[in-house]
């Protein structure tokens, strides 16, 4: 069943995946109105990664593809500002942008995660595996350790948590949340994760053989 709303927009230079945390610092005019229309309906609004514009000041275009957030606690700071914290739930696509003033509000499409056929095991378990070794060649570049690193076992919680803890470009994390299920986004994060580790195991390679060279 579709279902369709219309939804606040905050476009942002960030990418917010599914279950990730968003902190805020609300201070211009339009969001804090934003913010109390969305305090007395039900709490949600959209992140969309910017297109083209800028955050501050000015109008910026938002991506198709974004994700709601759910505000779960809101403190006024000084200066008439507002500390945000909010948690993404589900992504979204924009059909049309209603309204442009005082900020924007989009009638958009709320996406399941799409797929006639669940991730296998054995994908949840390579991206899973890809991940933790990912993880420890990163602590490794700093001189860290790490043994054991967890994850969801659902594969969706799964994908979004991968994603969100890569570092990567923002187009590159635009698209990963533009994956229409989690079998396809797991895919392609095993990938990339198998990639940047052994680019980050040359890394750490290097580094060992100059600080040693110079006994």
């Amino acid at each position: 069943m579709t279902n369709i709303r219309a939804l606040p927009l905050f476009p942002l230079n960030t990418v917010l995946y599914p279950n990730a945390s968003l902190p805020l610092q609300i201070f211009e005019e339009r969001y804090k109105i934003m913010l109390r229309d969305c305090m007395e309906s039900d709490s949600k609004f959209g992140v969309a990664l910017i297109r083209e514009g800028a955050e501050v000041g000015g109008s910026a275009v938002p991506r198709e593809i974004g994700t709601v957030a759910h505000i779960v606690q809101v403190n006024r700071i000084e200066g008439d500002r507002f500390f945000v914290s909010a948690i993404g739930q589900q992504r979204f696509r924009i059909l049309e942008v209603i309204h442009r003033a005082p900020y924007l509000e989009a009638r958009v499409e709320i996406l399941d995660e799409e797929g006639s056929e669940p991730a296998p095991d054995h994908l949840i378990e390579e991206a899973a595996e890809a991940f933790s070794e990912y993880a420890r060649c990163a602590v490794g570049v700093s001189g860290g350790w790490v043994r054991q690193t967890r994850v969801p076992s659902d594969a969706a919680a799964l994908s979004y948590h991968i994603a969100a803890r890569m570092q990567l470009e923002l187009e590159d994390k635009q698209r990963l949340l533009e994956h229409p299920s989690a079998r396809s986004r797991l895919s392609a994060e095993t990938e990339m994760l198998r990639r940047h580790s052994r680019a980050l195991r040359r890394r750490m390679a290097w580094e060992l053989s100059r600080r040693f060279s110079r006994h």
